[in-house]
């Protein structure tokens, strides 16, 4: 704590007082409360005058525990000066205690907001520091008037009470915050007035011992009963025979309580008066001018008073039991009754006002500003006031107290206030802490009027209409805003660099709300880098503030690797500078960080992050952290730990109840599910988001409605999943997500390719690399590419951003490679587009096994049935050292085509499997692809020419030509099937186009394949009936008999016939 911070607390409200009076000892009442130390509250809650500060002191003497006093007063009730008192107080016992809590109060302008964080922070360091049992002692809890704040706070700290720590309360009311779950748990024990009642041993003793006047069985039952064991009552009467040489008698004491019965305030201000009324006209203007005092020292009463001997009037009166409580080393107090009992006797208001500004003029010198302040205003000396205000009124905006700096200011009249400048920007700024936009819009508004013409000022008149622009920027006045911005920057001198930093970033900020276009990014890019470039040398939380905003916008508009290096000089900043809820920041880092590939720097990230946030109850900040590991170890295969973690965050997500976080937690929960194969679990997580989020038309709709689509992906639900794409489509180039159109085209082209619709998977396959390659997905591609097998492939053979490609390859440190493997005509093979050559091969055989394998990708083949077909007369053990040979033969030849490539096959119990760790493109799979689609498109359709065309060019000269085992004929046989079935789609669709020239083509070339299909015959007598080529119809017709009669000693079919006799007219 700096010597300033100390300066602003009053060490005599944290040390308990001394009781010299002639008091009796409370025996009972000490009995019980050393029986209830084990409770975590013990509370006294009578009203004044029933003992209950001497009831303290002679337990606390008695039992010498450690303990925390603090005494509260009015000003208490603010969340910041609690707080500071509470560490303050724990200080005394621990000297370094808590450097966390304290770098937090500043947070507590907004104590709703950040409350938890503070406060558990501050249970935290207790846990951390306190070993042993430390009791907190709040006394007289009333006067802060049921602050709801405080109240939340004590309700907050007892319900996560660390198990040293316990609080003794004493007040004249009961206390406003819920105590019921302490007392069911039976962790509550109460002192009422009840027990706070003098008993008749206690009168007794009191009278008998105490003030050596013994009463009758029937005298101590009578001033029980009219006492009411008011135990001030007794203390008054006894003292004011003090002063008196009479010795006391019975009859004495039941005149007085007779003729004062009507209420306590009467019977003490009776006892009061006697006992002032014997003082010296001296003693009783000293006592006047002190009641003013919450505290009293000699300095201060000599101050005052105007006097030199306080000291000696202050211990001479202690002595006298003249309700004055010493404070060991620090000073007195006052009881409440009798300094109430003698303020109502200051009735010379001026006299009162000099009184006031000689305290304030004492705590002005100590350096005790707060206090100064108090009294100045109270001696309504306002410029005085003023004066300190401004110079400490912004380091109290750092501690939380803008609420307070409000109080001050509102108590100057505005005549003077309205005249200072300095003052109400400090207004303005203290309103803006406590959410009061409106009022501070007002008085800034006021300010900016009397700076206008004020040339020396410029740089506060520019520092005014910013918070105008950032007031009306935060309620969505963007015109408005963007008038005072501009405003603002024309007046900005250039040596004012904090504050044009400002206005910068909030321009920056007001142009990415006017619109997500490339001209605003220029301008928003522009204002964040001349902001940044003005204060980057010193940075501090809120100068990280344009850096984190410009790290947000980059990511809006797609650029992650333009916003990762600000995410990280963010977090490095924040690794020595904790800030509620940073936990955030090291999330996005730690995100932005994976979509870039860098794992382990993800993971440092979260590791610094949970160092920084652990020792605060920053639950936003840990769930957070906890969902950056939860998707780091998805990334890194480990299921089971991305589970852990995920659920581990959306529970503390639930309990915070932030909507936005709780749907991001069942996104990551879904897509961990999603790739565990767990699809029914991914689905109860859809369903949860749905419940949350209602609407599916806005822009936070698209990741949900994206993870939905990937979803029914994976379910084979295609169709389902394409209409929701398209939709999303049309919303995210509305809003111009370029990384949502990424992830978009990517889902898009894989429905497409699974419906085997190539034409379509081509063209948003290119959209998808067209933007990775402009922003710089590289990772987030090639994971693609590892997944999607016959991704990569297509992209090779059909040249997509081919260069772009290979040299993600190169560049990452992913072991892809793609295989290539032709069918049709001679059989070819390409590792990572390089063809393993025929004299690579040492055998044909082993070429052959392997596209035998390759054929079969998917499926494990046995032993058994590879022996079968490769080596069928060869005994087991010769067939499997055959299949070995054979096996090293391809790792060979394939190991001289690729760097660091493993085996191409793999094998396990008798069961061999090309591995799927490679993709695999085989120009079979294509051809089957184009066949059917093409079936499946009308004849009109357009795209049915090209679909037809690409297949029959796959198919060249036909099935692995050369090659003669049985495997192959039949799957040439097969092939040549799909073959003629795509000619004569095609030939069909030129018919009906009527393109003859193109008919005839391609009939004569099924005519070819199936010489005897009289149809085809038909077909081609048609096409040249209708280009009157008859002389070429005739020769077709006329070889047609001459072959099925020299073969098949047949005639054409007696149609044919007719319809070459009906077209040769």
């Amino acid at each position: 704590m700096t010597k300033e911070k100390l300066e602003m607390i009053l060490l005599s409200k944290l040390q308990a007082p001394e009781i010299k009076t002639k008091t009796l000892r409370r025996e009972r009442l000490l009995n019980l409360l050393s029986k209830n130390l084990n409770k975590k509250v013990i509370s006294l809650c009578a009203a004044a005058g029933y003992g209950k500060t001497t009831l303290l002191y002679q337990f606390l003497s008695s039992k010498k525990i450690p303990n925390i006093y603090y005494h509260l007063e009015k000003t208490d009730a603010e969340p910041a000066v609690f707080l500071e008192y509470l560490v303050a107080g724990v200080r005394k016992i621990i000297p370094n205690f808590g450097k966390k809590t304290e770098g937090l109060s500043r947070y507590f302008n907004s104590p709703q907001k950040y409350r938890e964080i503070i406060i558990g922070t501050f249970i935290n360091e207790i846990i951390e520091s306190i070993k042993k049992d430390v009791f907190i002692i709040l006394e007289d809890y009333h006067l802060l008037d049921s602050s709801e704040q405080i109240d939340k706070i004590l309700e907050y700290i007892l319900e996560h009470l660390p198990p040293h720590l316990h609080f003794i309360i004493t007040s004249r009311t009961k206390p406003s915050m819920s105590l019921l779950l302490m007392r069911a748990r039976d962790e509550l024990f109460e002192l009422t007035t009840q027990h706070l009642r003098f008993t008749k041993d206690e009168i007794r003793h009191l009278f008998g011992k105490v003030y050596a006047t013994p009463l009758k069985e029937p005298e101590i039952k009578w001033v029980e009963r009219y006492s009411e064991g008011w135990p001030t009552s007794l203390r008054l009467i006894l003292q004011s025979f003090d002063y008196s040489e009479d010795v006391i008698s019975f009859e004495q004491v039941r005149k007085v309580l007779e003729s004062h019965r009507e209420s306590r305030s009467t019977v003490f201000n009776y006892f009061a008066e006697e006992i002032y009324n014997r003082e010296s006209k001296e003693i009783q203007q000293f006592l006047i001018d002190c009641s003013v005092l919450e505290w009293v020292t000699p300095g201060l009463c000599d101050t005052v008073t105007g006097r030199s001997d306080s000291a000696n009037i202050l211990s001479r009166l202690t002595d006298r039991n003249m309700f004055l409580f010493r404070i060991p080393q620090l000073g007195y107090r006052f009881h409440n009754l009798f300094r109430n009992f003698l303020y109502s006797k200051l009735s010379d208001i001026n006299r009162g006002k000099r009184i006031y500004h000689r305290a304030a003029n004492f705590y002005s010198r100590e350096n005790q500003l707060e206090e100064a302040v108090k009294f100045y205003l109270q001696a309504e000396e306002y410029d005085k006031a003023a004066s300190i205000i401004e110079r400490i009124g912004y380091n109290l905006i750092e501690q939380g107290k803008s609420a307070i700096i409000c109080s001050y200011i509102e108590q100057i009249p505005s005549s003077i206030h309205d005249q200072q400048s300095e003052l109400l920007i400090l207004h303005g700024r203290s309103l803006l802490h406590s959410d009061r936009f409106d009022e501070a819009k007002n008085i800034f508004l006021k300010t900016a009027k009397m700076l206008k013409n004020c040339v020396r000022n410029r740089a506060k008149h520019a520092s005014v209409l910013n918070d105008l622009g950032l007031i009306n920027l935060e309620q969505g006045k963007l015109s408005v805003a963007k008038n005072w911005l501009n405003k603002a920057l024309n007046i900005c001198p250039r040596s004012a660099k904090i504050t044009k930093s400002a206005i910068l970033g909030n321009l920056a900020q007001l142009n990415f709300y006017l619109g997500m276009s490339s001209k605003n990014l220029s301008k928003i890019t522009e204002c964040f880098e001349k902001a940044w470039g003005l204060v980057k040398k010193d940075p501090h939380m809120s100068h990280l503030a344009i850096l984190n905003n410009w790290a947000i916008i980059e990511q809006s508009f797609g650029n992650i690797k333009q916003a990762y290096p600000k995410m990280h000089e963010i977090v490095e900043y924040l690794e020595d500078n904790y800030d509620p809820h940073c936990g955030v920041a090291f999330f996005n880092a730690a995100n932005t960080s994976l979509s870039l590939g860098y794992i382990k720097e993800a993971k440092s990230i979260l590791d610094s992050g949970i160092k920084v946030c652990t020792p605060y109850n920053d639950q936003l900040s840990m769930a957070s952290l906890w969902l950056g590991y939860a998707r780091l170890n998805q990334e890194l295969g480990d299921i089971v730990k991305a589970k852990q973690f995920v659920h581990k965050s959306l529970e503390i997500f639930e309990q915070i109840g932030i909507g936005r976080n709780i749907i991001n937690a069942h996104q990551r929960a879904c897509k961990i599910h999603i790739k565990a194969g767990d699809l029914n679990g991914a689905e109860k997580h859809l369903s949860r988001i749905w419940d949350l989020k209602k609407s599916i038309a806005d822009m936070e709709s698209i990741s949900p409605r994206l993870l939905e689509a990937e979803l029914r992906i994976v379910q084979g639900k295609f169709n389902e999943s394409k209409e929701i794409l398209l939709d999303l489509l049309r919303l995210a180039q509305k809003y111009k997500l370029i990384f949502k159109l990424f992830s978009i085209y990517i889902e898009l082209c894989k429905v497409f390719y699974y419906q085997e619709k190539m034409s379509e998977t081509t063209s948003y396959l290119k959209q998808a690399l067209n933007i990775s390659h402009e922003k710089g997905y590289d990772y987030l591609l090639s994971k693609e590419l590892q997944k999607e097998k016959w991704m990569l492939p297509k992209i090779m053979r059909e040249n997509i951003e081919k260069k772009y490609i290979m040299s993600i390859i190169k560049k990452s440190k992913l072991n892809i490679h793609w295989v290539d493997a032709f069918l049709f005509n001679v059989p070819r093979i390409f590792i990572d587009d390089y063809e393993i050559k025929d004299r690579l091969w040492e055998t044909i055989k082993a070429k052959k096994l392997l596209f035998y394998l390759l054929y079969q990708k998917d499926e494990k083949i046995t032993f058994d049935s590879i022996i079968s077909v490769f080596w069928p007369n060869a005994s087991h053990a010769s067939a499997r050292f055959s299949l070995r040979k054979a096996r090293q033969h391809i790792r060979k030849a394939f190991k001289s085509g690729a760097n660091k490539f493993g085996d191409l096959i793999e094998f396990n119990k008798d069961l061999y499997q090309i591995t799927p760790k490679v993709s695999i493109a085989l120009d079979t799979e294509e051809f089957q692809s184009l066949v059917t689609q093409a079936k499946k498109l009308e004849i009109r359709d357009g795209n049915l020419e090209s679909c037809l065309r690409r297949a029959i060019s796959i198919y060249k000269d036909g099935f692995a030509v050369g090659w003669y085992d049985a495997w192959v004929e039949e799957l040439r046989q097969y092939y040549n099937g799909l073959y003629e079935e795509c000619l004569k789609m095609l030939a069909d669709f030129y018919l009906r186009k009527n393109k003859f020239n193109e008919v005839i083509l391609w009939y004569k070339k099924l005519i070819s394949l199936n010489f005897y299909e009289e149809e085809y015959h038909r077909k081609l007598m048609k096409a040249y009936a209708k280009l009157e080529k008859y002389k070429k119809m005739t020769q077709d017709f006329e070889k047609l008999k001459d072959v099925l009669k020299k073969e098949l000693g047949a005639n054409p079919q007696k149609e044919t016939t007719n319809l070459f006799k009906s077209l040769i007219k």
